[in-house]
């Protein structure tokens, strides 16, 4: 189904396949514009403009997707603790958001340096040793090796 005969359809889609169906459709359309346009923010070196939309994308995946929640284990909200923690640290200066599969099971945060080592002792205090794992982003993706090196 197409975008706009989807959202002429809501009513009765809301019947057949309930709210929960509609709210994850419309977050699969809305992400798949979201990724063209971080690509193409990628592409013209707009960092900025990535991280907008790498939260916006994770936004979706909270609210729409509702992938942040275990129903299993309702007093339990982790994930949604952890972007607020990591929202309030972080400021204006970088972006967390619900990172993979969902399923209340990590965040992706892009921290900035200055930032890094306030925003590892919060969320560590929190959550304990070992729930942040800083990385860095290298300049070149996927590289192969010469075996000249052995």
């Amino acid at each position: 189904m197409d975008e706009e005969k989807f959202f002429g359809s809501i009513k009765t889609l809301r019947k057949t396949a309930g709210d929960r169906a509609i709210l994850r459709a419309m977050h699969f359309f809305s992400e798949n514009k979201n990724a063209k346009a971080q690509t193409k923010a990628l592409e013209s070196g707009d960092f900025n403009e990535f991280l907008r939309l790498f939260k916006k994308s994770g936004d979706s995946s909270y609210k729409y997707l509702q992938n942040i929640y275990l129903p299993s284990s309702p007093l339990n909200e982790d994930l949604a603790l952890a972007l607020a923690l990591g929202e309030n640290v972080l400021g204006d200066l970088g972006v967390c958001r619900v990172h993979g599969g969902g399923f209340a099971g990590t965040i992706q945060a892009m921290v900035p340096n200055e930032k890094l080592k306030i925003y590892s002792e919060k969320l560590t205090a929190v959550f304990g040793v070992k729930s942040v794992i800083p990385i860095k982003i290298r300049q070149y993706g996927l590289i192969e090796l010469s075996d000249k090196l052995n």
